[in-house]
């Protein structure tokens, strides 16, 4: 059976954590109406919103399964844009097709702003902030992993929206600070890659074992400050926290020019 490809692999780790985020929303949900924080009305709404795409995130999946066995193609997700041809991975040089700079940066963000998650259309139904952060998170996750610029606007102006809510939010820091920092670094825009570094920097005073917000650092030191030694010091807590193979994967290149450049080999598990 031949192995899936990269952009296979990624639709599956979508997916999955979609389908995980989900199954917890359901179980949430229900404890919080169970202890009456939540009303009926509002409870239904969500269950059957969450209910819904969790069906169809678990018949992609099957899809996908059923296709891996039969060594076929899957069928093409049409949510998904391709990853572009760019001298980085994905992860790295997406955002750069958004093409924001300082002033621009707000105005995607007014225009593109989305309905919020746990906020229906015609309104009516609340949850505590916790869960709705908890949700705005995971829309703006799946947002950005989209990598169109309809979604990394969307999910910038979530990201924006929970620090309104909480300021010293670490995972709303780190990737706002990325986004921010990849815009300022496609643009030549040295205020707004400072501006992002900073909130990365906050992030990492905030919560000191998140993987990815190091795994931002130690790129952010390597590509704007020209500081390898920095670099590894921040991709060495990234791999200290043992983060998915894919994201060690897809930052491998970036993290051996590190160390490279220290005159020291990469660690085994960058390969």
């Amino acid at each position: 059976m031949a192995e899936p490809t990269p952009l296979e692999r990624e639709r599956r780790w979508r997916l999955e954590d979609e389908r995980e985020f989900l199954e917890r929303s359901l179980r949430d949900l229900r404890a919080e109406r169970a202890a009456g924080d939540i009303d009926q009305r509002d409870f239904e709404v969500l269950v059957a919103r969450d209910t819904e795409r969790l069906g169809a995130v678990r018949a992609e999946l099957e899809q996908l399964e059923a296709a891996e066995r039969a060594n076929v193609a899957p069928p093409e997700d049409p949510s998904v844009a391709p990853p572009p041809r760019r001298r980085r991975r994905r992860w790295l040089g997406v955002v750069a097709l958004v093409a924001l700079s300082a002033g621009t940066t707000l105005l995607v963000v007014h225009l593109a702003a989305p309905r919020l998650p746990g906020q229906p259309e015609t309104g009516g139904v609340t949850l505590s902030t916790p869960k709705r952060i908890e949700m705005q998170l995971a829309e703006a996750s799946i947002l950005v992993n989209e990598g169109t610029r309809q979604s990394l606007a969307q999910g910038l102006t979530l990201y924006r929206a929970v620090l309104g809510e909480d300021p010293r939010q670490p995972q709303a820091l780190a990737e706002t600070g990325w986004l921010e920092w990849q815009a300022g670094e496609a643009q030549s825009n040295t205020a707004l890659e400072d501006a992002g570094r900073t909130l990365v920097q906050r992030s990492i005073a905030v919560e000191h074992d998140d993987f990815a917000a190091h795994l931002f650092m130690g790129t952010i030191d390597l590509e704007q400050g020209h500081d390898p030694a920095a670099a590894v010091a921040q991709y060495e807590l990234f791999l200290a926290e043992r983060p998915p193979k894919a994201e060690v994967s897809s930052a491998a290149p970036l993290i051996r020019q590190a160390f490279a450049q220290t005159g020291r080999p990469a660690p085994p598990a960058v390969g």
